[in-house]
This record gives structure tokens, C-alpha cells and sequence, in this order.
């Protein structure tokens, strides 16, 4: 369902992980000036060899500002550690365990054990979870109820800034999956001049620049967003922008 609300200007998808193109394709470089806003800041490899537009303005994203809002206020009202997994108003016991675990230790190791815990949690459709077709879960109710692909990609993404990774090299990224011919997101890592992939798909982490069966609609983080075009993308670019 990541196509239905790819930006409907801003709906992203529902991602029950279905496909459509995003609304919000037309909106480029020479009608839209955000997309040159702080742009040295945003300078990365290309992710699945697109070219890339950032802009510093997520305001129209409501799934993505909904749930940073509802994270922070989860965050700052829980200060005691829960004694059940579905205990609420609380940090769920296995979110302080891997912070635990995992600060000061190398950004590979980082990545391979949070890559792992979550992707042992079960998939669960928004619908099942929440009645709803759109609903992008906070860290600490992906552990209590388990979620969809990009509520994989948002706890792990939350749980690397909490154990000192930067926002600048994360990003969730709402894709295409060519060969399941649905919609799907994942967490992009980027450590040196690579770019990891860690996905609930697979158990492995691969560089992006492996997987030839992804297209990028953007990619996200809590500083700004990123529109993909040519190379891999689902934005095809022939003698100028469409």
C-alpha cells in the first residue's frame, strides 16, 4: 500500500507493501526551490544509482511527522523499564537491553545485532495492529505488536540514534520491490562510501549497490527528505525532468 500514500502529497503509503506512482512526481528542481535548501549537508553516494533532490521540508509527510511527534512524547513519558511486553507508558525491557549492549560498540556490529533483533519480531499489518490502512508506528509499539516493513525500518533507525549513530547516515527509504511487484521500505546505513541495506526481507546486510530489484521512490530521516530519479528509481529522467 506504499504507493496509495506516497505522498498523497503527503499521506506515504499505507504499505501493506502495493504499488501506484507517487503523487507527487511533477514537483521538481525548477518548480519547487526547497529541493536546493542546505544541500552540502545532504550529500551521500547515490543511493541505487538515482540522482538525488533533498529538501529540508518534511511538513507534508503526515505519517512520518505523526509518528516522530508520538515517538518524542513516548520517549520523554516513560522512565521506567516495562514489566511485560505489553506493558505501556514504560521502556519496553528489550529496547534498553540493546541499547545496553550496543553503545560504544563498532557501527557494524551496531547494525548487525539491531538488524537482527527486530527482524526476529513478527510481521503484522497495519490494518490487524491498528483498524486503519495508514498508521506508522513509534519504536516501543513495534515491540509490544510487532508491525509492517516500514515500522521495521523505523525501530531500527531509532534504535541506531540511540546508540550514537547520526541522523545524517540514516535514511528509510520507500521503495518499489521490482521483483515482488509490491511496494516495500527499508533503513539505509551509510558508513564510509557504502550504503548497508537492512531490511525485514532478509536476514543478511548487503550494500545497497548489490540489489538490483529496488526502485526509490525518497528516502527520509528526521532532518529532511530526499526525491529519487534515474538509475534505479521509479522516476525515469529522458532529456530533462517529468
Amino acid at each position: 500500500m506504499w504507493g496509495r500514500f506516497i505522498l498523497a502529497l503527503c499521506g506515504i503509503a499505507a504499505l501493506a507493501c502495493a504499488s501506484a506512482a507517487p503523487s507527487w512526481a511533477a514537483r521538481t528542481p525548477s518548480n519547487d526551490t526547497s529541493y536546493g535548501d542546505n544541500y552540502s549537508y545532504a550529500y551521500h553516494p547515490a543511493l541505487f544509482g538515482s540522482r538525488e533532490m533533498y529538501s529540508s521540508h518534511t511538513e507534508r509527510f503526515r505519517a512520518w511527522n505523526d509518528m516522530l511527534s508520538r515517538t518524542g512524547s513516548e520517549f520523554s513519558g516513560s522512565q521506567r523499564i516495562c514489566a511485560t511486553d505489553r506493558d505501556t507508558r514504560c521502556i519496553p525491557a528489550e529496547w534498553q537491553a540493546l541499547i545496553n549492549e550496543l553503545r560504544g560498540q563498532d557501527i557494524h556490529t551496531q547494525i548487525e545485532r539491531v538488524n537482527q533483533a527486530m527482524n526476529r519480531h513478527p510481521y503484522v499489518t497495519t490494518v490487524a495492529n491498528w483498524h486503519q490502512s495508514m498508521y506508522w508506528e513509534t519504536p516501543y509499539e513495534f515491540l509490544r505488536y510487532g508491525g509492517q516493513c516500514q515500522d521495521y525500518a523505523i525501530v531500527k533507525y531509532y534504535l541506531l540514534r540511540a546508540v550514537g549513530v547520526p541522523a545524517d547516515q540514516l535514511r528509510m527509504v520507500v521503495l518499489h520491490h521490482a521483483a515482488r511487484a509490491v511496494d516495500h521500505a527499508v533503513l539505509a546505513v551509510y558508513i564510509d562510501h557504502d550504503i548497508k541495506i537492512l531490511d525485514n526481507l532478509r536476514s543478511d546486510i548487503v550494500s545497497a549497490d548489490s540489489i538490483s530489484y529496488y526502485r526509490p521512490y525518497y528516502s527520509i530521516n528526521e532532518n529532511g527528505w530526499w526525491y529519487h530519479v534515474g538509475g534505479q528509481s521509479m522516476i525515469r529522467v529522458a532529456g530533462g525532468y517529468r
